[in-house]
C-alpha cells in the first residue's frame, strides 16, 4: 500500500505543478480562446464555484458528454477516477464509489450511494438507472453526504442536471444508426413563451437488438421447439429473443416561471424500457453443440418471459422565493411510480434448474422546504426540512424442472460433503479453481444422459412453480438538516452541518412454502444524527486546499421471518479527505487523499429457500486511496482530459467482536487498484469545415465480482478504446459523426456469479463489444 501510495502522490504532484504558478483565472470577458469557464454547482444547497466547495467532487458538463457519446450512467465510470457503476439492465444498477458497491435487491434496505436527478432523490434501485439525454452537468461527491443528500448518501452522491428552458428559441434533432441494429433519435425544443414563462421539450429514442444470441429454440438445441412455461405455470410457444440489447423510449417537459424574486420550475417526465434480458449465461453448462464462453450463443429456457419491461413515471415542481438579498426560501415536492417487471434465466443453461419473475411496483413522493443564507461576506448556510415515503411490493417467482433441480441438489450436498469445497459463491474458499471446475464437472454430468440429452421423469411435472414469495416495504423517512459556512479570514473558511434522521422502516414478507403461505411483518423505528465538518483554505486566486471530515450511514435493515423480526445494524462510516483544487485560464485540476473507516458493515445474500434476502453484518474495515482529475486546454483546438485513482480496499481480517471473518483481506466488490482514463479532443479547420476530433481511453486493473473474491469471479486488467470524428460546414445546420465504440474490440465481462453461482453454477455477462454508428445532427 506504501509503494502505490506514494506512486499515485508523485503523479498527482506532477499533473498539479502547474497550479504553484500565480496565474489569476481571467472573467468571461476573456479574449483568451483557450479559457475554461468557471464551473458552477449547486452541491452546497447554493451556486457556487466548484472551487469554493470543500468537498472532492468531479463535474462532468453537458459538452463532455455529448462529444464522448455518454448516454448512459455506466458510461461515466470510463472517466470518473475510484467510481464503477455497472448497468446491466435498467432493473437492478450498481453504483460503486470508491470501493464500496450499493448492491440490494431488498425493497427494505437503503443504498449507500444517492442518486439525484433535478434535485430530486431517484435512489431506489428500479428508479435510478435513467437515461442521459439534454443534460447540463453531472456532479459526483465522493464520501459521505450526510448534510447535501441525505438518508442514503452514506459513501457517496451522483447528481444528475438536465437543462432548464432558457429565453432563446432553439431546437435539435439527433438521428443515428449502428452496427448492432441499433436505431436512435434525440430531440430538444425550447420555447420561451413571453418574458417570465419559458418552456423546454427533450427525448431520447434509443433501440438495439441483443449482442448474446439465443439458440434455445433452433432444431439443434437441447429441447428443440418444445413449449416453455411462463411464470403462472402456462405452456407457452417456444421463443429465443437474443439477449443484452438496448431500449429506451424517454420524454421530459420542463417549465420554467420567472419573476423578480420568485422561480418556479415543474417537470414531468416518463421513461419506458422493453428491455431485452440480461445474458446470465453459464460457464459451466455449454449450449447444445456449442460452448461456455460467455461471448459466444447461448441457450436460454423462459422464452417471450426473458426481458425487462419498466414504466418510469416523474412529476416534480420547485420554488425559490427570495424574502432578502441575502435570504432566499426553498421549496420542493415530487412523486414518481415505478413498474418494473423482469424475466431472467438464473442458471444461464437450456435446462431448468433455476429461473426467476419478478414485479415491483413502488411510489416514491416527497417534499422539502430550506432558507439559504448568502450574506455575500463572511456567512452562509442553510436550514431545512424533509419527508419523503417509499412504497413497494414485489412478488418473486422461482420456476424449476423438479427432477433435475432435486438431481442437482442432491449430487451438490454429496460434492460438497465430501470434499468439503463450498460450491456457492458467497462462502469464501482456498480451494484452487481446477479443483472447483473438477467438482461443477461432476455436477454437470449428473444432468445428462449418456448420449448428452438432458435427464427427464416423464412421472414428474416439466415445471414447478414455487408461487410468489412477496416482499412489502414501507419505509417513511423525516429529517432536518442545518450547514454554516463562515470565512475566518479572507482565505479561510469553515463549514459545519449536521442532519437528524427519523426514520420508520416496516416490512412484510410472505413465503409460498409447503402448507403455507405464510406472512410475517417486522417494524422499527430510528433516529440518528450526522455530522459534517469540512476547512478550506485559498492559497491564491487559483490554488484551494481543504480537509473534509463526514459521517455516514446505512440504515438498519428490519427482516421479518417465522424465526422473528431482525433487525440488522446501521452500517457507519467515518471519512477523511484531503483535497486541493486548482484553475488557471487554461488548466483546471482536482485531487484528494482518503481514508475511509467502515463499523458494522453490511453483507447482503439471498436464502435459497425463502428467496428473501439478508442482510448481515461483518465487522469492520478500512480503506484508501488516492484520486485526480485534471483538464488542460493546449489551445483553442486542442485538450486534454486526464483521470487516476488508486484504491486500497480489503475487509478487515476479524468481525467487530473479534472472531475471524471470511472475507478477510479479501478486496470489496467491483474495487479495482488502479483505474484511470484519458481523453483528447481535437479541432481541425479546413476550408469551410470543421472537424472534430475525439478520442478516449480507460483502464482499470483486476476487479472481483464477489466479496467472497470467489475463484474465476473476476476480471483481469483490460482498457477500452472509444473514437468519434464529426464534421460540420461553417453556416450549416447539419453535422455528421462517424464513431466507434470499443474500438479494438477488447472482450470483458461486466458481472459473473449472479443467482447461478449461489447454487454453484456461476453465470457470466459480457460487456459490449466493438460498435460502430454513424449520426446526423440538425439544430435551428
Amino acid at each position: 500500500m506504501f509503494t502505490r501510495s506514494l506512486i499515485a502522490s508523485a503523479v498527482l504532484i506532477s499533473l498539479a505543478a502547474p497550479a504553484f504558478s500565480q496565474t489569476e483565472v481571467p472573467d468571461s470577458s476573456s479574449a483568451d480562446s483557450n479559457y475554461i469557464e468557471e464551473i458552477t454547482v449547486t452541491a452546497q444547497m447554493r451556486e457556487q464555484s466548484v472551487m469554493d466547495v470543500p468537498v472532492t467532487m468531479d463535474v462532468i458538463g453537458g459538452e463532455f458528454l455529448e462529444r464522448t457519446n455518454i448516454m448512459e450512467l455506466d458510461e461515466l465510470s470510463r472517466i470518473l477516477p475510484n467510481v464503477q457503476i455497472q448497468e446491466q439492465a435498467v432493473s437492478l444498477p450498481s453504483f460503486n464509489i470508491r470501493g464500496v458497491t450499493d448492491d440490494v435487491f431488498s425493497v427494505s434496505a437503503t443504498p449507500r450511494i444517492s442518486v439525484y436527478q433535478d434535485g430530486f432523490d431517484i435512489s431506489k434501485k428500479t428508479v435510478s438507472s435513467v437515461a442521459l439525454y439534454d443534460i447540463a452537468r453531472v456532479e459526483v461527491l465522493k464520501g459521505p453526504q450526510p448534510t447535501l443528500f441525505g438518508v442514503a448518501a452514506a459513501n457517496g452522491a451522483i447528481s444528475i442536471h438536465s437543462n432548464l428552458p432558457t429565453d432563446v428559441k432553439e431546437g435539435k434533432v439527433q438521428l443515428g444508426y449502428n452496427s448492432e441494429q441499433g436505431e436512435e433519435l434525440e430531440f430538444m425544443f425550447n420555447l420561451p413563451v413571453n418574458d417570465n414563462h419559458s418552456f423546454r421539450v427533450a427525448g431520447l429514442y434509443r433501440e438495439m437488438d441483443g449482442i448474446v444470441e439465443n439458440n434455445a429454440c433452433s432444431e439443434g438445441s437441447y429441447y428443440g421447439n418444445a413449449n416453455m412455461y411462463d411464470h403462472k405455470g402456462n405452456a407457452i410457444p417456444c421463443s429465443s429473443e437474443d439477449l443484452q440489447g438496448v431500449s429506451v423510449q424517454a420524454v421530459r417537459g420542463t417549465w420554467k416561471m420567472d419573476y423578480d424574486k420568485l422561480e418556479v420550475i415543474a417537470r414531468a417526465a416518463l421513461e419506458y424500457n422493453d428491455q431485452p434480458g440480461v445474458a446470465f449465461k453459464s460457464g459451466s453448462i455449454a449450449p447444445k453443440g456449442g460452448d461456455t464462453s460467455p461471448y459466444t450463443a447461448a441457450e436460454f429456457s423462459l422464452g417471450s418471459e426473458l426481458g425487462i419491461e419498466r414504466t418510469l413515471q416523474s412529476y416534480d415542481i420547485s420554488a425559490n422565493y427570495a424574502l432578502s438579498s441575502t435570504l432566499n426560501l426553498h421549496a420542493d415536492a415530487y412523486y414518481k411510480d415505478v413498474e418494473v417487471s423482469e424475466g431472467y434465466d438464473a442458471d444461464g443453461t437450456a435446462l431448468r434448474i433455476q429461473d426467476g419473475y419478478y414485479e415491483n411496483d413502488a411510489t416514491l413522493k416527497g417534499g422539502s422546504v430550506r432558507l439559504v443564507y448568502d450574506s455575500g461576506d463572511k456567512w452562509a448556510g442553510f436550514i431545512g426540512a424533509s419527508i419523503s415515503q417509499d412504497d413497494s411490493i414485489m412478488p418473486y417467482y422461482v420456476m424449476v424442472d423438479p427432477f433435475i433441480r432435486g438431481t442437482f441438489d442432491a449430487v451438490k450436498a454429496q460434492l460438497e460433503a465430501s470434499s468439503n469445497i463450498p460450491l456457492n459463491q458467497n462462502i469464501a474458499t482456498n480451494a484452487s479453481l481446477e479443483e472447483i471446475e473438477a467438482l461443477r464437472q461432476i455436477l454437470v454430468s449428473s444432468l445428462f444422459n449418456a448420449d448428452g440429452t438432458p435427464i427427464s421423469n416423464p412421472d414428474l411435472p416439466p415445471i414447478l412453480i414455487q408461487d410468489p414469495y412477496t416482499f412489502e416495504a414501507e419505509l417513511d423517512i423525516a429529517s432536518y438538516v442545518a450547514e454554516v459556512s463562515y470565512f475566518v479570514t479572507d482565505d479561510i473558511n469553515i463549514t459545519a452541518g449536521v442532519r437528524y434522521i427519523d426514520e420508520t422502516r416496516f416490512t412484510r414478507n410472505t413465503y409460498a412454502l409447503p402448507g403455507g403461505p405464510f406472512t410475517f411483518e417486522g417494524e422499527g423505528d430510528f433516529t440518528d444524527t450526522l455530522p459534517r465538518f469540512a476547512v478550506s483554505y485559498d492559497v491564491n486566486n487559483n490554488w484551494n486546499l481543504y480537509a473534509n471530515y463526514a459521517k455516514g450511514r446505512r440504515s438498519p435493515v428490519v427482516d421479518a421471518s417465522a424465526a422473528g423480526t431482525t433487525i440488522t445494524k446501521a452500517e457507519i462510516v467515518d471519512s477523511y479527505d484531503l483535497g486541493v483544487k486548482y484553475q488557471s485560464a487554461n488548466f483546471i485540476f482536482s485531487g484528494a487523499i482518503f481514508t475511509y473507516e467502515y463499523s458494522d458493515y453490511q453483507q447482503s445474500y439471498t436464502d435459497q429457500e425463502t428467496m428473501q434476502s439478508i442482510t448481515v453484518t461483518v465487522g469492520d474495515s478500512t480503506m484508501s486511496g488516492i484520486e485526480g482529475m485534471a483538464t488542460y486546454n493546449y489551445s483553442d483546438t486542442l485538450t486534454f482530459t486526464a483521470s487516476l485513482g488508486f484504491l486500497d480496499a480489503e475487509f478487515a481480517d476479524n468481525t467487530s467482536d473479534g472472531s475471524p471473518f471470511q472475507y478477510g483481506g479479501n478486496k470489496f466488490r467491483l474495487a479495482p487498484e488502479v483505474s484511470g482514463a484519458i481523453n483528447i479532443n481535437k479541432v481541425v479547420h479546413f476550408d469551410n469545415w470543421t472537424m472534430d476530433v475525439n478520442w478516449l481511453t480507460s483502464f482499470q486493473s483486476e476487479v472481483f465480482f464477489e466479496s467472497s473474491n470467489y475463484p474465476g469471479m473476476s476480471q483481469d486488467t483490460y482498457s477500452l478504446t472509444d473514437f468519434s470524428l464529426k464534421l460540420n460546414r461553417e453556416s450549416s445546420e447539419f453535422a455528421y459523426e462517424f464513431y466507434v465504440n470499443n474500438l479494438f474490440d477488447k472482450e470483458f465481462l461486466i458481472d459473473a456469479g449472479n443467482t447461478g453461482g449461489r447454487i454453484g453454477i456461476p453465470t457470466f455477462v459480457r460487456g459490449m463489444p466493438r460498435i460502430a454508428g454513424v449520426r446526423l445532427y440538425y439544430a435551428f
